[in-house]
C-alpha cells in the first residue's frame, strides 16, 4: 500500500477510504489496518482510531495482531516531536492490540514524558509487575527513571518504586533511582530526592556515586553531620576502587567540609596538600581513567574543582585541571558538526549559548547587558538550557532575547540538537560548575567552543577559547591554559548598572551608631578562607568604633562559629560582628549594601565578581588582594577599569593597611565614592553597548580564523 501520496497531501479521508478498499480485498493486510487508524489519529479523531483497531482485534489472528503492533511502533517515533499526541496514540494502540511488557513500558514512558500518564495506565503497569514472575529489566529501568522524574511523587509512584525492586538487579535499581533523583534536582524536590537516594543506598550500600550525591543533598540542607558521615562511608568504599575514584571521594569530602565551614576549615587546610598531590597522581598520563569513568561518568569533571578556593597557584594547578578534565572528556563520544566553513557562512553567525544560569543568577545579571545590545543583524542566537531551571522572569527575559530556545535534560541529545542546528560558535556559560554542560562540550557539537563567565576555564581540550581581558589574567597566563586566551581590549564583562529596591536593614536595626564605620563582606562559605578572615579581623581590631557585617548566603552557624572563634583568638570582641541573613531579592540586597557599607572587604584566594560589581556601581570603596589566578583578580580588574587604585593590595600586609586607611579616613572614602559614581559615565565596565560590540567583533574574528585555517589546510 503506497500511503505517502495521501499523507503528503494530508488527505486522511482518502487514505481511510483506500485502506477500506484494500481490506475488502485482503482482510489481513497489516499496513491497511495500520494506515487507516493512523489517518484517524492524524485528523484528531482518536475515538474512531480506537474503533478501527478494535475491528482489527476481532478480524486478525494473534500473529497478525503482533505484526500490526510492531508496525504501529515503527511509525510512532516519526511523530514524537511534531505531533506527540499521534505518537502516544500509536504506542497505546500497539499495547492494547498485542500486549507485551516492552510495549507497556514504551507507552507508559512516552505518556510520562508528555505529561499524559493517567492513574489508570500507571495502575496497569503496577499490576503487571505484581503478577509477573519476570519482567524485562532494560525497558523497566528506563520507564522507572522517566516516570519518577516526570510525575509528581505520590502513593502510586511510591508503589511503582517498591514493586520495581523485585524485578531489577540491586545495582540497576539503585542507578535508576539515582538518575531520577538527579533529574529532579532543579525542581526543588528535596524530600523526594532524599527518599529516592536512601532507597538507592539501601539497594547498593557501597555505591560511591550515590553516597556522594546523598552527602551533597544533606550538605545543601545544612545537615552536615549526616553529610560528613556519608562522606566517611564513601571514602571507605572508594578504597576498593581506583585512584581516580578515590580522588572523587576526597573531592566530595572537601566539598562538604567547605559547606560546613567553621571548625571544618582546620581539616580542609590539613588536607589541601594531600588533595593536590592526589590530583597530581591522577593527572599522570599512565593513570587509567576507565574503571572510574564507568563507575562515575561525568562526576569526574568535578575532581579538581576546589583548587581555586584553597590556593592561588595557577601555574601549578591549571595544568592539573587541564589534564584531568580533558581525560574525562575523552570518555564521551564526539559529534562531527555538519559544517563546511567554505559554504557555511550565512548572513548571520549562528551563536549558541549553553547554560543553566541565564536566569536570576549571578551569570544572568552579568550577561544581560550583552544580550540587550548585541547586533541582531550579525548574529542569530540559540539558547540551550542544559537542565530545566526553575521558572523565573530572568529566564523568560533571556528566552525573549534569543531567536531560538531549547531545553533537554539529557546532555547527549542536547549536543545532537546543537550539531543539527549548525551552530558555528557555542558559548559555555557555566564551565566546571555544571558537569552536564561539560558533557556537551566534550562531544564538540560546534566547530568553535568558547567559555565566558560562570567560572574559570574548564580545561577541556574541546574548548577553543577562554574570554579574558588585559587585567583579569597575568601576562604569562597562556603558558598554563589549555584554551587559547582571547583577551577583549578593555574588559571581559560590562553591565549597564544594577537596580535597587528599598533597604530592609538600617544601622539602628543592628545596634550600630551613625558615626561608626561598617566593614562589609558578602560571600559564600567556600570563599571564607581563614587566612583572609584573620586579615579582616585585624582590620576591625585596628579601626576604632568599627563593626564587621558578614552577610551569609547559605549556612549561618558554621560561619558564625568561624568568625567568632577567630575573633576571640585575635582579641577582637565578637560583639563587633554582625551576621546578616540572606534576603529574597537581589534588589533589596543591593539596597542594604548601599545603606550599610562604608568599606567592602573582599575574599581571597577567590574574589567576588557580581558582589564586587554591585559594590562599585553603588560607590562603595573596597579592599581586595590581587593574586595570580582568574578568581583572585576579578576585583582588581574591575577597580582598575573604574580608575581606582586605592584598596588594591598585593600582600596580606597591604590588605590590612588599606583596610585600616579606608576605615579611618572619611575624606578618602568620600573621594573614592565620588570617583566610582563618576566612572558610571566613563568606565568600559559600565558601557554594555560598547562591550556588546567588542564581544561581537571577537565572535566574528573567531569564525574568520576558523574559516581561514580550514581553507588553508584543504
Amino acid at each position: 500500500m503506497n500511503a505517502q501520496v495521501w499523507l503528503d497531501s494530508q488527505d486522511y479521508a482518502g487514505l481511510i477510504a483506500e485502506a477500506e478498499r484494500l481490506l475488502d480485498q485482503e482482510p489481513g493486510a497489516i499496513t491497511a489496518w495500520g494506515y487507516g487508524g493512523l489517518a484517524y489519529l492524524l485528523q484528531d479523531d482518536p475515538e474512531s482510531a480506537q474503533a478501527w483497531w478494535f475491528r482489527a482485534m476481532t478480524d486478525l489472528t494473534a500473529s497478525q495482531l503482533d505484526a500490526l503492533a510492531q508496525w504501529l511502533e515503527t511509525q510512532a517515533p516519526a511523530y514524537r516531536e511534531t505531533q506527540p499526541a499521534v505518537s502516544l496514540g500509536l504506542y497505546q494502540a500497539a499495547q492494547e492490540i498485542a500486549p507485551t511488557p516492552e510495549r507497556l513500558c514504551r507507552w507508559i514512558e512516552f505518556s510520562a514524558q508528555q505529561d499524559q500518564l493517567t492513574a489508570e495506565a500507571l495502575e496497569t503497569l503496577i499490576q503487571a509487575l505484581q503478577t509477573a514472575t519476570a519482567f524485562p529489566a532494560q525497558p523497566l529501568y528506563q520507564t522507572l527513571i522517566t516516570v519518577v522524574s516526570h510525575i509528581q511523587y505520590g502513593p502510586l509512584i511510591e508503589q511503582l518504586v517498591q514493586v520495581c525492586r523485585e524485578h531489577l538487579p540491586a545495582p540497576v535499581y539503585a542507578k535508576a533511582l539515582l538518575l531520577a533523583s538527579n533529574r529532579l534536582q532543579w525542581q526543588n524536590a528535596l524530600e523526594v530526592r532524599e527518599q529516592l537516594l536512601n532507597l538507592a543506598l539501601e539497594a547498593d550500600p557501597e555505591n560511591v556515586e550515590i553516597l556522594g550525591v546523598l552527602a551533597s543533598l544533606y550538605g545543601d540542607i545544612h545537615q552536615h553531620d549526616k553529610a560528613l558521615e556519608l562522606c566517611d562511608r564513601q571514602m571507605a568504599a572508594a578504597q576498593k576502587h581506583s585512584l581516580v575514584t578515590q580522588g572523587y571521594a576526597l573531592y566530595c569530602r572537601l566539598r562538604e567540609l567547605l559547606n560546613a565551614g567553621g571548625v571544618a576549615w582546620s581539616e580542609i587546610l590539613a588536607k589541601t596538600e594531600s588533595y593536590r598531590q592526589l590530583l597530581q597522581d591522577i593527572a599522570d598520563p599512565n593513570t587509567d581513567f576507565r574503571p572510574a569513568f564507568k563507575l562515575l561518568g561525568a562526576n569526574l569533571f568535578h575532581i579538581p574543582f576546589l583548587l581555586p578556593y584553597l590556593r592561588d597557584e595557577p601555574a601549578q594547578d591549571r595544568p592539573l585541571i587541564n589534564r584531568i578534565t580533558s581525560r574525562v572528556g575523552r570518555g564521551f563520544r564526539r559529534i562531527t558538526p555538519n559544517l563546511n566553513p567554505s559554504t557555511a557562512t550565512p548572513q548571520r553567525l549562528r551563536i549558541g549559548f549553553l547554560s543553566l544560569t541565564l536566569r536570576r543568577h549571578s551569570v544572568g545579571w552579568l550577561a544581560r547587558s550583552f544580550f540587550q545590545h548585541y547586533d541582531r543583524e550579525q548574529f542569530e542566537f540559540f539558547l540551550y538550557y542544559i537542565a530545566q531551571p526553575p521558572d523565573d522572569l530572568g529566564q523568560c527575559w533571556f528566552v525573549q532575547k534569543c531567536d531560538h530556545y531549547f531545553y533537554h535534560d539529557h546532555p547527549g541529545q542536547l549536543a545532537e540538537q546543537i550539531a543539527r542546528d549548525g551552530i558555528q560558535i557555542l558559548v559555555d556559560m557555566d564551565s566546571l560548575t555544571l558537569t552536564s554542560s561539560c558533557v556537551v562540550l566534550a562531544q564538540k557539537p560546534a566547530p568553535i567552543q568558547v567559555t565566558w563567565l560562570g567560572w574559570d576555564a574548564s580545561g577541556l581540550d574541546t574548548v577553543d577559547y577562554f574570554i579574558a581581558d588585559p587585567l583579569v589574567l597575568p601576562a604569562n597566563a597562556q603558558d598554563y591554559y589549555q584554551e587559547t586566551l582571547w583577551r577583549l581590549p578593555e574588559t571581559y564583562i560590562a553591565v549597564d548598572g544594577f537596580e535597587i529596591d528599598v533597604p530592609t536593614l538600617r544601622r539602628e536595626d543592628l545596634g550600630i551608631a551613625p558615626d561608626a564605620v561598617i566593614f562589609y563582606t558578602a560571600q559564600s562559605g567556600y570563599k571564607r578562607h581563614p587566612n583572609t578572615v584573620d586579615l579582616q579581623l585585624q582590620i576591625l581590631r585596628a579601626v576604632p568604633n568599627s563593626y564587621l557585617c558578614v552577610k551569609y548566603i547559605y549556612d549561618s552557624e558554621g560561619l558564625k562559629h568561624q568568625f567568632v572563634t577567630q575573633a576571640q583568638a585575635l582579641g577582637v570582641d565578637p560583639k563587633r560582628l554582625r551576621f546578616l541573613p540572606p534576603v529574597d531579592s537581589e534588589y533589596v540586597h543591593r539596597a542594604n549594601l548601599q545603606n550599610l557599607a562604608d568599606v567592602v572587604l573582599d575574599t581571597y584566594p577567590y574574589n567576588g565578581a557580581t558582589t564586587t560589581l554591585e559594590a562599585l556601581w553603588l560607590g562603595v570603596p573596597m579592599v581586595t588582594r590581587v593574586g595570580q589566578q582568574f578568581a583572585a583578580r576579578n576585583s582588581y580588574a574591575f577597580l582598575t577599569q573604574c580608575g581606582i587604585t586605592e584598596g588594591i593590595a598585593h600582600t596580606p600586609e597591604d590588605y590590612v593597611a588599606w583596610g585600616v586607611r579606608l576605615g579611618t579616613n572619611t575624606q578618602l572614602r568620600q573621594h573614592i565614592r565620588q570617583r566610582l559614581l563618576e566612572s558610571r559615565h566613563t568606565s568600559p565596565l559600565w558601557n554594555g553597548k560598547r562591550f556588546a560590540r567588542q564581544l561581537g567583533e571577537a565572535f566574528q574574528q573567531m569564525w574568520q580564523c576558523y574559516v581561514n585555517k580550514h581553507l588553508s589546510s584543504s
